[in-house]
């Protein structure tokens, strides 16, 4: 009986620690010419980071969002608003949680299985298209 609680408990440890390992970082756009609407799921921002992000972009302390080539080439950079919609519970890289975020690009075509994303100077985060 021992044996068997130990070895549950020890599968619950393992489950847990492999759930939190996990980093989502997905997205889904949609075009409304002639701009490229994209919804960022991502756990490299908490949603408290994600809001100050936004405040600071607003104010002109930070670079807009750029969207990359897998080259880390321009191809656009974020028009108007970036907005943070809610937490997320997954987070990357030892956060606790994550943010949805929606980010419109100027862009004649929308991305399509990657994108790549500059949130900042110091951090570009590599996304995968969501499966319908």
């Amino acid at each position: 009986m021992k044996i068997r609680l130990s070895v549950t408990v020890l599968a619950c440890l393992f489950a847990a620690h492999a759930a939190s390992a996990a980093c989502v970082n997905r997205f889904v756009s949609r075009m409304e010419r002639p701009r490229v609407v994209v919804t960022l799921l991502t756990g490299k921002l908490t949603f408290q980071e994600a809001q100050a992000l936004a405040a600071a972009i607003e104010k002109k302390e930070s670079a807009p969002l750029e969207w990359l080539d897998a080259n880390g080439k321009a191809i656009a950079k974020q028009y108007g608003e970036l907005k943070v919609m809610r937490p997320m519970p997954v987070g990357c890289d030892g956060k606790t949680s994550g943010v949805v975020m929606i980010v419109k690009f100027l862009a004649a075509v929308p991305p399509v299985k990657k994108m790549f994303v500059k949130l900042d100077a110091n951090t570009t985060v590599e996304f995968e298209q969501q499966a319908d």
